[in-house]
């Protein structure tokens, strides 16, 4: 009896420690809903200590307009649900309210009781919540964002299950005056299926007459069909029964990080957004949609375990002074193992899509500083360019970890280049500029890429003090046959000369092309002209860079046109 004891003293101290080292609040609610136990970091969460707590309603701390969430969470608990991450707002003895996570069960030695975790939101992403009008639902993108958040805190051995529900159209809301009855089914449909949802409120209209439910795997089909029925009978009693389509989507986070595995969850419902939008079956669509959130698991597995392994090379193409003929740099470009040539392109989009451009662009950029740094391209006249995303420059992880590889390359500040790269639009402008100036201010050159192409338009210029533009190959390669791309070639160099901003041309693929650019004004150039994508052909730097169209020359790479 004494080691039992001794035992149950050791893990009631594991616990405590726990909590404390968590930075959370453990509790234990009675069937009144009283806190029975606290023990943690109460203090410094709710300005309260852990044994004030005690004896207390958990509702007297809980914000008047979060009660009904927590009154949904607690129902939930109560039912044998694990709630998770759920945003509360907590009252702190000062007045004021202070956001935090709420997660727990019901008690597995008593069910009448409940355990609970108070913590602080920490890592999980800020959004501003979108709801419709009428039915209070999130809306698409607070809807995923949500499920984004609530995927990071899942367990792999309850996986979440999200059901998309699709209503036929309904003739008794269309008839006349019916405004208040439509907006009676809405309201009364969303609080049935938000009773059925992770945390009381992870439920989105996704369009109309469309609604996705995030929900535990102990949540059947049968019971969001029964909640779509009774809302239509409460609502509309003469009205005929409403036969809902539903089909279920298994989130299974085994494989991947729970951070990653709501990225994949983003991704590919984006992606089946936009392949959908023709219709079609919504059983058949998710049917497909299940293996695409696999193949998405899967393909980032891969791209992790590429980073990981170093399984990627750099190749490099020269760009040249279009009046010196002197190489500029090299732009260092990934190539994927076994795909020396096919471009990456695909791959590189897809890890932006996801999140993973960060890991992809600080492994690509220690692989050139190990390059830049060896005996074949170690000297003042080899300089090197390196793409940044505009989505890892937002990411303040992925920044913090740049400025801790800047902080080791002293010796090569005037020798490397960074090029922005962007696929997809980049939202917070000022914030990538303030990363490009701290940059810029180490001594290294910013270049802004594919400039008229996509969203690197011209408000990323107005926006973002860079060295150089590079303009999109797509005007330059038919150039020489078309006017207007002339005519838009001679208005960025004339804004960048203004600027004070070189200019720099994708696609140089002959001379003539060459020349006409010189006449344009534009300084430098990049293209098979002056030499493809390549490996140094030797350990020697002598003869490393060498090429057909390239030599030395008094110790300067030159092109030899």
């Amino acid at each position: 009896m004494a080691a039992e004891k001794d035992d149950l003293g050791r893990s009631s101290d594991v616990y405590v420690a726990f909590a404390f080292a968590a930075a959370d609040v453990l509790l234990e609610l009675d069937a009144q809903g009283n806190i029975a136990f606290a023990v943690g970091a109460a203090m410094a969460l709710v300005g309260r200590g852990a044994r004030g707590l005690m004896g207390q309603p958990l509702s007297k701390i809980v914000h008047p307009g979060d009660q009904e969430l927590l009154t949904r969470s607690v129902e939930q608990m109560s039912r044998g649900e694990r709630v998770r991450n759920v945003m509360i707002r907590v009252l702190r003895p000062d007045g004021n309210s202070v956001n935090l996570t709420l997660s727990g069960y019901r008690h597995p030695a008593n069910p009448d009781r409940l355990l609970m975790a108070l913590g602080h939101p920490g890592g999980l992403p800020p959004h501003v919540e979108k709801r419709v009008t009428g039915s209070g639902l999130l809306d698409k993108d607070s809807f995923q964002a949500m499920a984004s958040q609530l995927l990071e805190g899942a367990s792999p051995d309850e996986p979440y299950k999200l059901t998309l529900v699709e209503l036929p159209d309904i003739p008794a809301l269309h008839t006349e005056g019916s405004e208040e009855a439509s907006a009676a089914f809405a309201t009364e449909l969303g609080n049935r299926l938000k009773s059925l949802s992770l945390g009381g409120d992870a439920v989105g209209q996704l369009d109309d007459g469309k609604y996705g439910v995030l929900h535990a795997a102990s949540v059947s089909v049968e019971r969001i069909t029964e909640s779509v029925s009774k809302a239509a009978q409460t609502v509309l009693p003469d009205a005929p029964p409403i036969e809902a389509k539903l089909a279920t989507l298994v989130l299974d986070v085994a494989d991947i990080p729970p951070e990653e595995a709501a990225r994949a969850l983003t991704y590919t419902l984006n992606r089946f957004a936009r392949e959908s939008e023709n219709g079609g079956d919504l059983a058949t669509l998710m049917q497909d949609l299940q293996p695409r959130l696999s193949a998405t698991v899967k393909q980032m597995n891969e791209v992790r375990q590429t980073v990981s392994s170093g399984d990627f090379d750099l190749m490099f193409q020269p760009i040249v002074d279009l009046w010196t003929g002197v190489v500029h740099h090299f732009e260092s470009l990934v190539r994927f193992q076994g795909e020396d040539n096919k471009s990456p392109y695909e791959t590189v989009a897809f890890a932006e899509d996801v999140g993973m451009a960060g890991m992809l662009d600080m492994a690509l950029l220690e692989r050139a500083i190990k390059t830049m740094r060896s005996a074949v391209a170690n000297t003042e006249s080899l300089r090197f360019a390196v793409n940044l995303s505009g989505r890892s420059l937002s990411d303040p992880a992925v920044v913090k970890r740049l400025r801790s590889i800047l902080a080791t390359t002293g010796d090569l500040r005037k020798r490397l280049v960074f090029e922005m790269t962007e696929s997809a639009e980049v939202h917070d402008l000022k914030a990538v500029n303030d990363v490009i100036q701290a940059i810029r201010k180490q001594g290294h050159e910013v270049c802004l890429d594919d400039f008229g192409a996509g969203h690197a338009a011209f408000h990323y210029l107005r926006a973002l003090k860079v060295d150089n533009v590079k303009i999109d190959g797509s005007y330059i390669k038919d150039a020489m046959r078309n006017n207007e791309d002339v005519s838009f070639i001679k208005a960025i160099v004339q804004l960048c000369t203004e600027l004070g901003v070189t200019t720099t041309a994708e696609y140089v693929e002959d001379q003539e092309t060459a020349n006409l650019l010189k006449l344009l004004k534009v300084r430098f150039g990049q293209g098979w002209y002056f030499g493809k994508p390549q490996r140094p052909s030797t350990d020697d730097i002598r003869t490393a860079w060498k090429t057909p169209t390239l030599e030395w020359r008094k110790g300067l790479l030159y092109f030899k046109g």
